[in-house]
Formats: structure tokens, sequence, C-alpha cells
């Protein structure tokens, strides 16, 4: 904690001296950021507009969740087909999140369907390539040992597959809400009539700015708080693997 406060300090007084350097109105200082994040605390719009980019992030990384665990578990525990089927997703994976804006804009309209679509298919693509390697890639050793017990596939997969499978879960989990996150702003930035990114573009046009840094300050933070909690989820779901957050 110690350490944190003293980066942050060292990082303000930074920011502060190469502001006053710059002395320039697009390069704006803490304090100016203060007085500006105050403004938008007071009038609602930061509320708001936080508030609306993290459902858009709630409703898209829970259907890539639901559906990233259970194909890739599908995936891997089916051997060659799953192969087959992972093959053909590999040539999706690739494409970053934000070129399936306009795509996503003309399929599902200006809006919050957009938005998700694209939020699903940034989580979506490491929770399904990290489930299934690690379903694929369960220990010979222990399904010798339920085959020995003549465990049936369900106990195999209930008390084998899945607690092997556990660590690699929790962290395809933990990186696919990094990138709903940072595919949510994406998305706002031209898809969308609210949300942080799009008061990003608003700001924009009106040159603010100081509440253009604010809105990313805010995304920066709500990342980071992100990462912190999946990352004490991940502990106490999977406590015989630490993170590496």
């Amino acid at each position: 904690m110690v350490r944190r406060i003293v980066a942050l300090s060292v990082a303000l007084a930074v920011w502060h001296i190469a502001a006053v350097i710059a002395d320039s109105v697009i390069f704006p200082a803490p304090l100016a950021c203060l007085a500006a994040a105050q403004d938008a605390v007071a009038d609602g719009s930061l509320q708001k507009n936080t508030m609306a980019s993290l459902t858009r992030v709630g409703v898209g990384y829970a259907v890539a969740a639901t559906l990233g665990v259970f194909l890739g578990a599908l995936s891997g525990i089916l051997g060659v087909l799953g192969l087959g089927f992972r093959d053909v997703l590999e040539l999706l994976r690739p494409i970053p999140p934000i070129a399936w804006v306009p795509i996503a804009i003309l399929w599902f309209g200006l809006g919050d369907k957009s938005a998700w679509f694209v939020v699903f298919l940034g989580a979506f693509f490491p929770i399904f390539v990290q489930v299934a390697h690690a379903f694929a890639n369960c220990p010979e050793e222990h399904l010798e040992v339920a085959r020995a017990y003549e465990s049936s596939p369900f106990d195999t997969f209930v008390w084998v597959r899945l607690p092997a499978a556990a660590p690699d879960i929790a962290q395809g989990l933990r990186v696919g809400l990094g990138l709903a996150w940072t595919s949510v702003i994406a998305a706002e930035l031209v898809g969308v009539k609210n949300g942080l990114g799009d008061r990003i573009q608003q700001l924009r046009y009106v040159s603010d700015y100081e509440g253009m840094l604010v809105c990313m300050i805010v995304i920066g933070l709500l990342g980071w708080l992100m990462t912190t909690l999946a990352n004490l989820v991940q502990q106490r779901v999977v406590p015989w693997q630490k993170s590496s957050v």
C-alpha cells in the first residue's frame, strides 16, 4: 500500500511539473482535472456515463463468460473434434474488437446491442481459448486414477477435470474481463449515445481537455479495480494457485 501511495504521489508530481513546463491548454494540470471532476460529479454526468459503460460490460461479459466456459470445456473434452472447432475460431480471434464496431453497427444499429456484441467478442475469445486449453491438457495421471476407480464421466468431470482446469478458467475469466472493459470504451466512441467513451468524444468536440482526462482516469481506475477484484476472487476460488497479478 505504501509503495502504491508513493508511486502515485510521484506520478502526480511529475504530471504537475510537466503541465507547468508545457503551459498549454491541451495539457491540463492535475488540479484543473480535479476541478473538472468535481463539476462532472456535481451535475451527475460522470456517474451516469460510468454506470452506462459498466452495465454494457456486465451484459456482454456475462454472455461471453457463459459461452466461453461452456464451449471451451466442450471443445477441450471432445479431443480431435474440439480441436477442429478451435481451429475455426482461431481465424476470428486475431481480429481486434474495435474492427468489429462498424459491422456491429450495421447488424444491430446504434445503441446498446452493438456495444454488447463488441464487448462479447472482446471477452469471449481469451476465455474460450484458455478454458479449451485447460480441459484439453488435463494431466493424464489424474485421468488414469479416475479410470482405475471406474469413475463415471460425470464424476471424472466434476472431481478431476474441473479442479485441474480451475486455475486456467479463473485466469481466462480475469483476462476476458479486462478486454471487455477496453472493448466497451472502443464501442462507445462511435456506436452509442452515452458512456465514458461517448463522453470523451463529446468533450473533444468542445475542447474540454480537463473533462477528457477525467474520463480517461476513471476508465483506468475502474479497469484497475476490476482486475484487483477479479484477482481476489481467483485467490478465493482457486487458493491452491496464486494469481499472477
